[in-house]
C-alpha cells in the first residue's frame, strides 16, 4: 500500500471519506473503499487492521467507516482474516445498532446475497455467547426491546437468517431470542415453568411490550418508569403528551436528554419557580462530576441555553425560568473549566474568526447557535485549553485584532462579554484573508495550527485561503491548518489539499468536530498515520522480496 493509500485510509477512518473533510451527520459512504481495504488485507496486514478497529471502535468519531472495514474482511477469501474480522463482531459491535449497521454493509456495499455458514455462525453467537449479555442477560432485554429495528434488520430477521443454537444458553437468554422471534405470547407458552427462575427478565419484557401497544393507564405507566428506570425514547409518543409522564421520566433521566427537553418540561409546568424539581434540574445542572461524566462539550450546553431562553421551539412554547437560565450558564462555566484539562494543545495556536456580517447566520449541526456564537464559544474552548492562544478577529482590512477575553470572578471566560466583542467588530466588505496570518508573522514567534473560521466559503474565499496558506508556510514549517465553515458550502472545493495531512476542513459543527478539531491540533492521531505508514513500509518491503 502506497503513501497515497494509507492518507486515503487515515482520512476515511477518521472523517468517513477520502478527504480532509468533516461533516456533521454524515452517517453513510460516498464512495466504495473496497479496493482501498483489499490492498491493505493483500499486503498481509489485515491482522493488524481488524486490531486497530477493535482499539478505535469506542473512540473513534465516526463508527460506520470501522463497519465498513471489518465487513469488507470479514467477507475476505482470507481465511485468517476472515475468521478474525468475524470474532471481532463482539467487540466492536456492542449494540445491535452497531451490528446491524455491520450486517447492512455486508449485504449492500458487499453484494451479500446470502449467509454462509461462517456469517451465521458468527452472527448467531454475537446473541449467544457474548459475554456482555452472559454477564448481563438483562442487557440484552433491554438493547432487544430498544434498537427493534436499524439500517434494515430487525432481531427477528437476523435470528430466523443465522440460526442460533441456543441449548447451551442460559434460560434467560432463551426466553429472550424466542421473543424476539415469536412474540410475547409464545416465548411465554414455550418457556411455561422456567418463568420462575427468569422472572425479572420476563416481567421486563412484558411490561415493555404492553407498553409499547400504547393501551396503558398513565399511572401504570409512570409505575412502569419508576421500576424498570425508562427513558424518554421507549415511552410510546400518545403518553408523552402527558406532564405526569415527564415528571416521572425527569428523575432519572439522563444529562443529554434533559438539556434536550428543558423546554418541554417547563413547558409542561415541571420546572415552576420554587418547585422541588425546578431545585433538584438546577442542583443536577451544577454538579461538575454529572457534567464530566455525560461527556458534554461546552458548546452543547450554550446550544442548549440559547434555544431554551427563546422561550420557544418547533411545535411548543414556555416561560423562560430565569433559574435554569443561570444553572445553564453556570454548567457552560464549568464544563469549560473542565474541558480545558483534557487535551495537551501545542502552545502556539492561532485562532482567527471571520467578522463578516453574514456571520449572524445559523449553524450547520448547532441550529439554535448562530456562526458568531459558534466561532466565539469555540475560541474561548481553545483559549480555556492554552491561555498562550492568540484569538484574532479580522474582516476587509489589513490588520487582525486581537480579541482578549474578560475573566469573570470565578476566573472563567466570561461568554457575553465575548459575544459583544465580536459583535462590534462586525464588517460587510470583502474578506482578506492574508490578515491573520500577516498578524501571526509579527507577533507570535513560532505557531503549531491555525484555526480559521468563517461563516461560508465562496471559490474565490477558496482560492484566497489556499494561496495565503502557501505563503505562510515559507516562514513557519509544520503548521496545521483547519478551516472551520459554519454554513454548507457543497458548490465550493475543499481548501484542504488533497497530499497534504496537515490540512482539515470542518463544514458546520457538532460534537463530533469539536473532538476532531481537538484531535487534530493536539496531533492524536500521529498514533492512527504511524500505524498506516507502517502498513505502507511493510507493504513496500513484500513487494521487493516478491521481486527478488
Amino acid at each position: 500500500m502506497g503513501s497515497d493509500d494509507s492518507l486515503r485510509l487515515w482520512r476515511f477512518f477518521r472523517f468517513g471519506n477520502d478527504r480532509s473533510v468533516y461533516t456533521p451527520h454524515v452517517r453513510s459512504l460516498e464512495n466504495s473503499y473496497e479496493k482501498l481495504i483489499m490492498r491493505v488485507i493483500q499486503r498481509g496486514q489485515g491482522g493488524r487492521l481488524i486490531d486497530f478497529i477493535e482499539r478505535e471502535s469506542d473512540r473513534n468519531s465516526r463508527f460506520y467507516p470501522l463497519a465498513y472495514t471489518l465487513a469488507v474482511c470479514a467477507r475476505s477469501t482470507n481465511q485468517d482474516v476472515s475468521r478474525k474480522a468475524y470474532m471481532a463482531i463482539q467487540t466492536v459491535c456492542r449494540t445491535p445498532e452497531k451490528l446491524f449497521m455491520f450486517l447492512k454493509y455486508c449485504k449492500e456495499s458487499l453484494k451479500l446475497k446470502s449467509w454462509p455458514r461462517r456469517h451465521r455462525m458468527a452472527v448467531a453467537k454475537w446473541y449467544t455467547t457474548n459475554p456482555q449479555y452472559l454477564d448481563n442477560p438483562m442487557l440484552l432485554a433491554k438493547h432487544v426491546t430498544k434498537y427493534r429495528r436499524r439500517h434494515g434488520f430487525s432481531h427477528k430477521k437476523v435470528l430466523k437468517c443465522c440460526h442460533p443454537n441456543t441449548s447451551r444458553c442460559p434460560d434467560d437468554i432463551k426466553f429472550i431470542l424466542c421473543y424476539a422471534v415469536k412474540g410475547i405470547s409464545k416465548a411465554r407458552r414455550l418457556h411455561h415453568g422456567e418463568e420462575g427462575k427468569i422472572m425479572s427478565v420476563v416481567d421486563f419484557i412484558n411490561d415493555v411490550d404492553t407498553l409499547r401497544k400504547g393501551k396503558m393507564p398513565e399511572d401504570d405507566v409512570v409505575a412502569l418508569i419508576k421500576k424498570w428506570e425508562l427513558t424518554w425514547e421507549q415511552i410510546p409518543t400518545v403518553h408523552l403528551q402527558s406532564a405526569q409522564i415527564w415528571k416521572a421520566l425527569l428523575k432519572i433521566m439522563p444529562m443529554t436528554a434533559l438539556l434536550r427537553n428543558l423546554g418541554k418540561l417547563t413547558m409542561h409546568r415541571l420546572l415552576e419557580p420554587g418547585s422541588q424539581e425546578e431545585t433538584k434540574t438546577c442542583s443536577r445542572l451544577n454538579n461538575a462530576e454529572l457534567l464530566k461524566n455525560a461527556k458534554l462539550h461546552p458548546i452543547q450546553i450554550l446550544s442548549s441555553l440559547n434555544g431554551y431562553r427563546r422561550g420557544e421551539g418547533s411545535r411548543s412554547d414556555w416561560n423562560v425560568n430565569q433559574n435554569i437560565v443561570h444553572s445553564l450558564t453556570r454548567a457552560y462555566m464549568t464544563q469549560l473549566t473542565s474541558s480545558s484539562q483534557e487535551p495537551n494543545l501545542p502552545q502556539n495556536l492561532l485562532v482567527a474568526i471571520n467578522i463578516r456580517h453574514s456571520i449572524e447566520r445559523h449553524v450547520v449541526g448547532i441550529p439554535l447557535m448562530n456562526c458568531k456564537q459558534t466561532a466565539t464559544a469555540l475560541a474561548m474552548t481553545l483559549k480555556q485549553s492554552q491561555p498562550s492562544t492568540h484569538t484574532v478577529t479580522f474582516g476587509s482590512g489589513d490588520i487582525a485584532r486581537r480579541l482578549d477575553f474578560q475573566l469573570s470572578d470565578a476566573g472563567i471566560y466570561d461568554i457575553e462579554s465575548a459575544l459583544d466583542a465580536v459583535e462590534q467588530r462586525t464588517d460587510d466588505k470583502p474578506v482578506n484573508f492574508d490578515a491573520p496570518l500577516q498578524y501571526a508573522m509579527q507577533n507570535m514567534n513560532a505557531v503549531n495550527a491555525v484555526i480559521l473560521m468563517t461563516d461560508r466559503l465562496t471559490e474565490q474565499d477558496r482560492s484566497d485561503i489556499q494561496r495565503a496558506y502557501r505563503s505562510f508556510k515559507e516562514h513557519f514549517l509544520d503548521v496545521s491548518f483547519i478551516t472551520v465553515c459554519f454554513q454548507n458550502c457543497e458548490e465550493t472545493s475543499p481548501v484542504a489539499e488533497p497530499q497534504d495531512p496537515n490540512m482539515l476542513d470542518v463544514i458546520g459543527v457538532d460534537a463530533g468536530a469539536l473532538n476532531i478539531i481537538l484531535s487534530f491540533i493536539a496531533n492524536r492521531d500521529q498514533q492512527i498515520r504511524g500505524l498506516l505508514e507502517e502498513l505502507s513500509i511493510d507493504g513496500r518491503m513484500e513487494e521487493d522480496m516478491e521481486q527478488a
